[in-house]
């Protein structure tokens, strides 16, 4: 349990910049088109082929024989008849299901109980133009050592879609002494603090997240750490919001700084 230490952070910005400039990371989403029930078979700009639900499974027509699949066989079954492939998705979770002959990835995305289509373009300005995310300069003092309670359970939050609600588990609660008030978070996942603070939707992201070192019932949050959602940067994120209550009350200047999200 130590001060932040900068060489360490500058290597984990260098990752983290390095993954954003990835082909196909979430700068280069590009839509998000809901394919509804009932609505026979529907098209979707960037999208090869057409796509439908039939009997609560998406199935796809008409993809052109360039389109590459990336999905492995067990997620996905393929039909060729007379030179026309039937793709039929037989996983209920995300899928990347393929790419175009121009680069750009297909992924299957599942939400509450709706099904999406998710086109992720290398060549998207928002990606081409990245030179990095604007972040707060290191600051060794940027750490809070509290106490960790276990209280494993599962939460109900909201996300970056208004309509959306999700189920995160929560190993417990973080506790921490803040200004001599003392601050009650909730942990999510394996270990990550999803929060709002004083800056939260102006100087930095509506909220933001980052990792907390648990060892037993000791836990110490690095801030420098603190990360962007992919909403932050996408117009087409469906970002996880906090859990109920997880809130600074102190303005936190570290970590990564607000970015504009875009459709391109």
């Amino acid at each position: 349990m130590t001060a932040s230490d900068a060489q360490d952070w500058e290597e984990f910005r260098r990752r983290r910049d390095a993954g954003l400039a990835a082909p196909h990371s979430v700068l280069a989403q590009v839509g998000l088109h809901w394919v509804e029930a009932g609505a026979g078979e529907l098209s979707f700009p960037g999208v090869p082929g057409t796509w439908a639900l039939e009997g609560g499974r998406l199935v796809s027509r008409g993809a052109p024989s360039d389109f590459t699949l990336l999905a492995e066989p067990a997620q996905v079954q393929v039909i060729e008849v007379g030179g026309e492939r039937t793709l039929t998705l037989l996983d209920p979770g995300d899928v990347q299901l393929g790419v175009t002959d121009a680069g750009v990835r297909i992924d299957v995305v599942r939400r509450g109980d709706r099904t999406g289509l998710r086109p992720l373009d290398p060549a998207t300005p928002r990606r081409a133009g990245f030179t990095g995310v604007p972040v707060f300069p290191h600051d060794p003092s940027a750490v809070l050592e509290g106490s960790f309670r276990a209280d494993p359970t599962t939460v109900t939050v909201g996300s970056a879609l208004p309509w959306l609600t999700q189920q995160l588990p929560s190993p417990g609660v973080l506790v921490l002494d803040v200004d001599g008030e003392q601050v009650e978070l909730r942990v999510t996942g394996d270990g990550t603090l999803i929060l709002t603070d004083e800056t939260s939707g102006t100087e930095t992201s509506d909220w933001r997240q980052v990792p907390v070192e648990i060892d037993g019932e000791r836990a110490r949050v690095d801030l420098n750490r603190a990360l962007n959602f992919p909403s932050a940067f996408s117009a087409f994120g469906t970002c996880p919001r906090p859990p109920e209550g997880n809130h600074l009350p102190i303005p936190v200047r570290a970590g990564e700084r607000r970015v504009e999200p875009t459709e391109r």
